[in-house]
């Protein structure tokens, strides 16, 4: 599991994470094998997004107003009240037309139903944004500019390379809004699931 990974976790901790697995009807092995796939996913998704000027700024734009980090400090206060929160408007800008596809092979890899997997989305989305927020503000917005932000959301998601051999092209071959029919982004989510999760 790569840094990044081990690093939001380390910050949900147990509790957080039985927080989620009880909001999702999963077990504890499920949920974290599951935000192995979706994080890298959604940090993908956000790389590609700010490829562009607007992307970008509407990236920062939100850390800076909306995500500080605090949604880490009270991981089980938001988890039970998820569907209150920001998490089904930011997977609208991140994945797109492509949600269902993506919830699809997750589901199919991890086990869980597309409910399931589709509120761990909404769950995980706002804490990668808090995530994202809180490292903006300890690194004193190094990186975190126009011209960097996607750099560092690619290099976040390259430290999965290592231990999943996830390809950052593959997340951004199925997320980013590619040309082509349902059936070859469906084969290109499949094969890239397959990296994350041995199968």
């Amino acid at each position: 599991m790569s840094d990044i990974l081990n690093q939001l976790l380390g910050q949900l901790g147990p509790q957080g994470i039985q927080a989620i697995s009880k909001q999702i009807g999963a077990d504890d092995s499920q949920t974290s094998n599951a935000l192995g796939g979706v994080i890298p996913t959604l940090l993908g998704a956000m790389a590609n997004n700010s490829k562009s000027q607007s992307g970008a700024n509407g990236l920062l734009g939100a850390l800076d107003s909306d995500h500080d980090g605090s949604i880490l400090d009270d991981v089980a206060g938001f988890v039970g009240n998820f569907n209150q929160g920001p998490g089904e408007g930011i997977l609208k800008h991140v994945l797109g037309g492509n949600q269902p596809v993506v919830e699809s092979g997750l589901s199919a890899k991890t086990g869980l139903n597309s409910s399931q997997i589709s509120n761990l989305l909404k769950i995980a989305a706002p804490l990668i944004m808090g995530y994202l927020g809180r490292q903006k503000r300890a690194s004193n917005n190094q990186g975190f500019d126009i011209g960097g932000i996607a750099d560092l959301l690619g290099g976040m998601t390259r430290e999965s390379d290592q231990s999943t051999g996830i390809d950052l092209g593959d997340i951004l071959n199925v997320v980013g809004g590619l040309t082509g029919n349902q059936t070859q982004r469906s084969g290109g989510i499949g094969g890239l699931l397959g990296k994350l999760f041995g199968r």
